[in-house]
């Protein structure tokens, strides 16, 4: 059995070339797993900057959402990323993918440290 949860922050840094401004973006970022509060915000602020446009294409939605996760769940971030609205003033999406990436990533490792220790017990038992 899991005796604690693994931790709910991570911190990363990241060194992106834009690829539309060739603009090089560097720095440490933290983040940290939403909560149901965070994960309420989250959706709100998607809705928000879906603006209930039924036929709003599935790449902005998809933006959207990404932009709203990052929003409310980097916690600690570099200057240039605070000064660009949470990425959403930046031209270069590939720099806002590769920050969404790194958390996503993290949000994998976490699942599956939580969840794989569970599923060895039953192995550890039969023993």
């Amino acid at each position: 059995m899991i005796k604690a949860l693994p931790s709910m922050e991570s911190t990363f840094t990241v060194s992106i070339k834009g690829t539309e401004t060739a603009q090089q973006f560097d720095g440490t970022f933290t983040y940290k797993r939403p909560n149901l509060r965070v994960k309420s915000e989250i959706a709100k602020t998607t809705a928000i900057l879906d603006s209930g446009l039924k036929n709003l294409d599935e790449d902005t939605k998809f933006l959207h959402n990404i932009l709203a996760t990052l929003k409310h769940t980097i916690i600690k971030s570099p200057d240039w990323w605070d000064k660009a609205d949470f990425g959403f003033e930046l031209y270069d999406v590939n720099v806002v993918f590769e920050v969404y990436k790194a958390c996503s990533d993290f949000e994998q490792k976490w699942v599956s440290e939580v969840w794989m220790d569970k599923k060895e017990e039953p192995a550890k038992q039969a023993k």
